[in-house]
């Protein structure tokens, strides 16, 4: 949606959480009650910022428009949850009504064009060395951190270094990884929900996966690991592939491996014995990745599963 012309109207209804993130410098705001926006900036950290016009008859209005046009639905009663992409693709998250205490939580995760460098990302020339060796000797890598740690950026990070020419086949739910600039290459859109499919036109997680398993890449990237496509990810690396990428929400190496894919396997009701054991064969590398106070991201772990041994630990290298 990022790069489609939208309407004058839908601009108009907008207008109000866009004042809120339209700076470049911010990464997210967030709603817990009417009138209150939370901001959290690149640099400055977060605060709480008052305006009274964002009602929640406002925000619902915004859920409203954005979920007609994205064919989805909203309308607060019975189908009060909106998950979509915002002009710039900004990540929209809305909840109103009873499951939510305060009758509203909306987290905007903002897209603006923004790359770290290497410094930036506390890595050293010869952490940036081992990266740019691992991606491009196609091993099978995971960028693993908690949420709005910079995972999807510090993979676009990782895809920068390909040559152009590479067969990267990117798939995912919401539109965030670079693709643009591979000629051979192909970014595949997963409906976010099952029963969203037939509405939206959107193929399902498995549907995908067959068709990408047809389409000989020389780069599987997925987008962030859910409930919906952990074991089509876990099917793809058990595949033989190569070159595998992807991010998934886990405090460290150990939890990214042990614990997040069984985790979000099991409770999209699939079952796959031997998760973790599968992991620890198939997966070369995992990349920590965390926020400091400051709003900055640190690559603070590199851990090797398969020979269960750590490159960087806690910010340090190990000399391993």
């Amino acid at each position: 949606m990022g790069n489609i012309a939208i309407s004058p109207l839908l601009r108009e209804t907008l207008a109000p959480l866009s004042a809120h993130y339209d700076d470049p410098a911010t990464v997210e705001i967030r709603m817990t009650k009417p009138g209150i926006v939370i901001t959290d900036r690149r640099g400055t950290g977060k605060q709480a910022v008052r305006d009274e016009g964002l009602t929640l008859a406002a925000v619902e209005a915004v859920a409203r428009s954005l979920g007609n046009y994205h064919g989805l639905g909203f309308n607060g009663e019975d189908r009060p949850k909106l998950s979509c992409v915002l002009p710039g693709g900004h990540r929209f998250e809305c909840l109103v009504g009873p499951s939510v205490q305060s009758g509203l939580s909306l987290a905007i995760r903002c897209k603006h064009p923004f790359t770290p460098s290497w410094d930036q990302v506390g890595a050293s020339e010869a952490v940036v060395r081992y990266l740019t060796d691992a991606v491009d000797g196609e091993r099978n890598l995971i960028v693993s951190g908690a949420t709005n740690t910079g995972k999807t950026t510090l993979l676009n990070m990782l895809l920068a270094g390909l040559p152009d020419h590479r067969r990267v086949i990117g798939v995912e739910d919401t539109p965030e990884l670079s693709l643009g600039r591979f000629w051979d290459g192909v970014g595949l859109i997963a409906a976010r929900e099952e029963g969203g499919s037939h509405a939206t036109g959107l193929q399902t997680w498995r549907q995908l996966y067959d068709h990408l398993m047809r389409a000989t890449p020389d780069h599987i990237v997925f987008g962030e690991i859910s409930t919906q496509n952990a074991f089509a990810a876990l099917a793809a690396l058990n595949s033989g592939v190569t070159g595998f990428m992807c991010t998934i929400h886990a405090e460290s190496p150990h939890q990214a491996i042990h614990r997040k894919f069984d985790q979000n396997i099991a409770w999209s009701g699939e079952t796959m014995p031997r998760v973790p054991e599968f992991l620890s064969e198939l997966v070369d590398v995992v990349v920590q990745i965390k926020r400091d106070s400051s709003g900055f991201r640190r690559i603070t772990d590199i851990y090797e599963p398969r020979a269960d041994r750590f490159v960087l630990k806690d910010g340090k290298e190990t000399g391993a």
